[in-house]
C-alpha cells in the first residue's frame, strides 16, 4: 500500500496532517511541498481520501459537529466535567475556549487539504494512472468537502474566511466574509460539484460515504434554506425526493446501527470502523464519559409517557439510573466506535420541502402536511392537519427527526427562534450568544479576522 506523507503549514500554525488510502490508515509525516503530493493516480486518490479522513476526526464529525450544536441549544445538557463544554452549555463561551479553537483549526486544515487537491488537479495537468473522468470526479469531491466545511464554519462562528488557496502569504492575512457571502460561495460550489460528480457512483459498502452529485445538491438545498432562499431550497429538495435512488427507511432505528449504515435513505455520511473510530459514543454513553445528557425539552418533544417510554419512536434515548439522566442511544458502539454519522438523508429533504410549502397555496400546504406525516407515521405518531401546520410544528418535527445529528442550534437561529427558546432555560441568554467567538489565538495571529463577534 502506498502512503502519502505530508505536513501542512497553515495560517502561521504548523499542523501535522495525515492522509489515508482506505479511510483507515493515518501516519505522522515529513515535510514536502504541496506540488509534490499528487504525482499519479494513486497519490491523487490518497490525497482526496486524506480530506475525508480529516473530516472524520473528533474535532469535526467524529464528535464536535454533532455534540456542540446540541449542547449549545436545548437538545443536550452537560453531564460531564470538561470546562470548555460547560461554557457551551451555559452559553458563556470565552474566546480562549480550547474546544472551539480545535474545531476552527481542524476545519481550516481540511480546507487547506481540499484546496491542495483542487489546485493540483484543476490546473490542467494530467497524471499517469489517472483518467480524465477520475480527475474530474476527485475535483468534485474536494469541492464538495470544501463547501461543506465552510458551511459548518459559518454556522458556528458567523462571518468566516473563504480560503481557496494554499498560499501561506494569502492565508496569513485572510479576512472574514459575511455569512451571506459564505452561503453564496457554498451554493455556487455545489453547482460546480454537481456537474463534476454527475453520473458518479461507487461500489462497495462505503458507497454512501463518498460525495455524489446528489450529496452536493443536498448541501445546496440546506445552504439555500439557511440563507433564507426557502422556495429555492424546497425546489432542490423536491428534485432529490423525485429521484428513484432514495427511499425512507422502513424503521427509524434501522438507520442507526453500528458499522457502515447502508440504507437508501442516506445521501451522504461519514464512515467509521474498528480501525478508524469516532468518539461520539464514548462522549454520549454512560459506559464512556457521559459528557452529554439529553435535555428535558427534547424528552418532552418525544412525548415522554414514563421511564424509557415515549410516544415517538425517534426517541433513541435511555435512562442512566445512577445519575437519573437520559443519554443518547443513537450511537451505541462505545467499544470500537463504528457508528456512521449521517450528514444528509432523505428525511431532511422532506422537511425542507415542507418548510418551503408552509406559506404557499392550499395545494402546497397540503403537500407540506403530507411530507410531515410521512415521518410522523414512521415514528408511530398521529397525523397533523393543515390547521396544525406552522413553523413551530415543522421545527418540532426537525427537533425529533434530526435529533443528535447536529441541526437544532442552527434551526433555532435561522428561524429567529433562538432567543425565545434559549431564554426559557437560560435567563441570561442574549442574541449575541448565537455565534461562537473566533478563537482569540487566531485573531492574535491574523488581525484581519477582527472585529470579534459581538459580545466577546
Amino acid at each position: 500500500m502506498k502512503k502519502i506523507y505530508y505536513k501542512i503549514l497553515f495560517v502561521l500554525l504548523t499542523i501535522g496532517v495525515s492522509s489515508c488510502e482506505e479511510f483507515v490508515t493515518q501516519e505522522s509525516v515529513s515535510l514536502i511541498t504541496s506540488d509534490q503530493v499528487i504525482i499519479d493516480g494513486n497519490s491523487a486518490e490518497a490525497a482526496i481520501l486524506g480530506v475525508y479522513s480529516r473530516i472524520q476526526i473528533a474535532d469535526l464529525y467524529g464528535t464536535r459537529l454533532i455534540a456542540d450544536p446540541g449542547v449549545l441549544s436545548d437538545e443536550l445538557t452537560h453531564s460531564g466535567s470538561f470546562p470548555s463544554i460547560a461554557e457551551m452549555d451555559q452559553n458563556n463561551v470565552t474566546s480562549g475556549n480550547n474546544t472551539i479553537d480545535d474545531v476552527w483549526i481542524s476545519a481550516f486544515t481540511t480546507l487547506f487539504q481540499a484546496n491542495n487537491v483542487l489546485e493540483q488537479l484543476g490546473g490542467g495537468a494530467t497524471f499517469s494512472g489517472l483518467t480524465a473522468a477520475d480527475q474530474t470526479r476527485i475535483l468534485g469531491e474536494a469541492r464538495f468537502l470544501r463547501a461543506l466545511t465552510v458551511f459548518n464554519l459559518t454556522n458556528l462562528y458567523g462571518p468566516t474566511p473563504i480560503p481557496t488557496t494554499t498560499d501561506i502569504v494569502v492565508l496569513s492575512s485572510i479576512s472574514r466574509s459575511s455569512m451571506a457571502d459564505v452561503y453564496q460561495f457554498v451554493i455556487d460550489e455545489c453547482v460546480l460539484a454537481e456537474t463534476e460528480l454527475n453520473g458518479v457512483t461507487y461500489a462497495g459498502s462505503t458507497a454512501q460515504f463518498r460525495a455524489t452529485s446528489t450529496a452536493a445538491k443536498a448541501l445546496r438545498a440546506r445552504a439555500n434554506l439557511y440563507a433564507g432562499n426557502v422556495s429555492e431550497a424546497g425546489s432542490i429538495a423536491n428534485e432529490i425526493i423525485n429521484l428513484a435512488t432514495y427511499d425512507l427507511a422502513d424503521t427509524y432505528a434501522s438507520l442507526f446501527q453500528p458499522g457502515p449504515a447502508i440504507d437508501n435513505e442516506i445521501i451522504f455520511g461519514i464512515n467509521y470502523n474498528a480501525a478508524d473510530q469516532n468518539n461520539i459514543e464514548f462522549q454520549f454513553l454512560p459506559a464512556g464519559r457521559f459528557e452529554f445528557a439529553v435535555s428535558p425539552q427534547l424528552l418532552t418533544t418525544f412525548g415522554q409517557t414514563g421511564v424509557n417510554a415515549f410516544d415517538d419512536a425517534r426517541a433513541l434515548v435511555a435512562l442512566n439510573e445512577s445519575e437519573a439522566l437520559y443519554y443518547v442511544n443513537k450511537y451505541t458502539d462505545v467499544s470500537t466506535g463504528t457508528d456512521g454519522v449521517i450528514v444528509f438523508r432523505l428525511a431532511e429533504m422532506y422537511l425542507i420541502r415542507a418548510e418551503s410549502n408552509l406559506n404557499g397555496s392550499a395545494t402546497e400546504k397540503a403537500s407540506a402536511v403530507s411530507d410531515i406525516n410521512l415521518l410522523r407515521t414512521r415514528a408511530g405518531l398521529t397525523s397533523i392537519t393543515v390547521a396544525g401546520l406552522n413553523i413551530d410544528a415543522i421545527l418540532n418535527e426537525r427537533f425529533a427527526e434530526l435529533s443528535f445529528e447536529g441541526h437544532r442550534w442552527y434551526d433555532l437561529r435561522r428561524t429567529g427562534k433562538l432567543v425565545e427558546t434559549m431564554t426559557a432555560i437560560n435567563a441570561d441568554f442574549v442574541e449575541n450568544d448565537g455565534l461562537l467567538p473566533v478563537p482569540i489565538i487566531e485573531i492574535n495571529l491574523n488581525s484581519n479576522l477582527s472585529p470579534q463577534n459581538s459580545g466577546y
